[in-house]
C-alpha cells in the first residue's frame, strides 16, 4: 500500500468514526436502552412520548421503549426487570404500600382523571349496587380510586359491587358499550367518548379524592445502583413535562396521534386536564402525607408509614435545578 493510499485510508476511517460518535443530541452515539411502562394512552403519559420524540431522552444518553401493559402487569414487570421505568407513579405507589421496594420518583399529576360511566338505566353511584364495574385491573389506579370515591358516595365497593379487570381505557368503554359490564371507570379520552355515545357520567373520581396518578416509578435497587441512568431519565421525562405545559399547539399534536383523538377531542382534553399537572415534577409535604395515609387507608395499614417512604424527590429537584433557565425547543 503506497503512503498516499494509507494516509487516505487513515483520514476515511477517523472520520467515519468520529462521525459515528459525535453528534449534537448524542443521537449517533450508543445510547443506553431502557424499557419504560406505560398504563394507557391517557394524558398523562403525554410528555414521556413529547420526550422522546423531540430527543430529549436522547440528549440524555438513552434510548427508551415506551412499551404499553396494563397497570397490575407493568408493576410487576417493574419489580421483575423487564421494564426499567413505569408511568404508573399511582399504582406504584399502592404497591410501595404493600412493602414492594419501588420510589416514585417524579410526579406528573396530582389529582386522578378518571371518570364512572355507565349505561343509560344508572345516574347515581348508589345505582352501582350489586352492578359490574370496569377497572383497569385488580389492585391498580383505577380500581383502588374507585373504591375510595364508592365508599364515599355510601357504597361497600367491596361487597356492593362486582370489579372487573378489563384492560385499557378503549376495552372498558367498548365493553360498556357493548353490555358486557354496567358501568366502567375512563380516564381522557375515553370519558369524552363515552359522553358522545349518550352515556351517563356518574361520578368524577378526582372531586372525591386526591391523589398520586401519573409520574415515574422505579425501583429501589435501580435507585442504588443505576442512579446516574435515574437522574438522565428524570431530567428527559421533566423537559417532555416542561414542553407540555408550555406549547398548546404542540401538545396537542402529540395527543392526536397517541391518544386517537381529533383537533377538538384533544384541545378539549387538554384544557380540562391542566390543572391536574404539577409543574416542575414533585409536590409538597402536605400532598405526600395525604397520599400515605390514603394507601394505608386502602390496605387496612394499622400505622401509616413514614410520609416519604414511596418518595425520592432529590431526582426531580436536582432536575429542576438543572433545568432552571432551560426552555422547550
Amino acid at each position: 500500500m503506497t503512503k498516499r493510499v494509507a494516509s487516505w485510508v487513515s483520514v476515511f476511517a477517523i472520520t467515519l468514526l468520529s462521525a459515528f460518535l459525535l453528534t449534537d443530541d448524542g443521537g449517533g452515539a450508543e445510547r443506553e436502552p431502557v424499557n419504560v411502562h406505560i398504563p394507557s394512552f391517557d394524558i398523562s403519559v403525554i410528555p414521556f412520548y413529547i420526550a422522546k420524540e423531540k430527543g430529549y431522552f436522547a440528549e440524555e444518553g438513552l434510548e427508551p421503549s415506551l412499551i404499553l401493559a396494563n397497570p397490575g402487569v407493568g408493576i410487576k414487570g417493574l419489580v421483575a426487570g423487564n421494564f426499567h421505568f413505569s408511568a404508573s407513579a399511582g399504582s406504584a405507589s399502592t404497591a410501595i404500600a404493600r412493602n414492594i421496594p419501588l420510589k416514585v420518583v417524579l410526579i406528573n399529576t396530582f389529582k386522578p382523571a378518571f371518570w364512572i360511566y355507565a349505561r343509560e338505566n344508572i345516574k347515581h353511584p348508589l345505582q352501582l349496587k350489586g352492578k359490574k364495574l370496569a377497572v383497569s385491573s385488580l389492585g391498580g389506579l383505577s380500581h383502588t380510586l374507585a373504591r375510595l370515591a364508592l365508599k364515599k358516595g355510601g357504597l361497600d365497593p367491596d361487597r356492593e359491587v362486582v370489579m372487573i379487570a378489563a384492560g385499557t381505557t378503549d376495552i372498558r368503554l367498548a365493553a360498556l358499550q357493548s353490555g358486557a359490564v354496567d358501568a366502567a371507570v375512563l380516564n381522557a379520552p375515553g370519558k369524552f367518548k363515552a359522553k358522545k355515545a349518550g352515556l351517563n357520567e356518574v361520578l368524577f373520581i378526582g372531586e372525591q379524592v386526591d391523589a398520586l396518578s401519573g409520574g415515574v416509578a422505579t425501583t429501589s435497587e435501580w435507585i442504588q445502583t443505576r442512579p446516574d441512568t435515574v437522574q438522565r431519565f428524570v431530567v428527559g421525562a421533566l423537559k417532555g413535562l416542561k414542553y407540555f405545559l408550555s406549547n398548546r399547539a404542540g401538545s396537542v399534536l402529540f395527543m392526536m396521534k397517541y391518544m386517537k383523538v381529533d383537533a377538538e377531542m384533544a384541545k378539549e382534553v387538554y384544557e380540562m386536564s391542566l390543572p391536574m399537572f404539577t409543574e416542575g415534577g414533585t409536590a409538597g409535604d402536605e400532598f405526600m402525607k395525604n397520599e400515605v395515609q390514603l394507601q394505608a387507608g386502602v390496605l387496612g395499614l394499622k400505622e401509616v408509614p413514614p410520609f416519604g417512604q414511596p418518595f425520592d424527590m432529590s431526582f426531580a429537584l436536582k432536575a429542576n435545578q438543572r433545568l432552571r433557565n432551560w426552555n422547550p425547543r
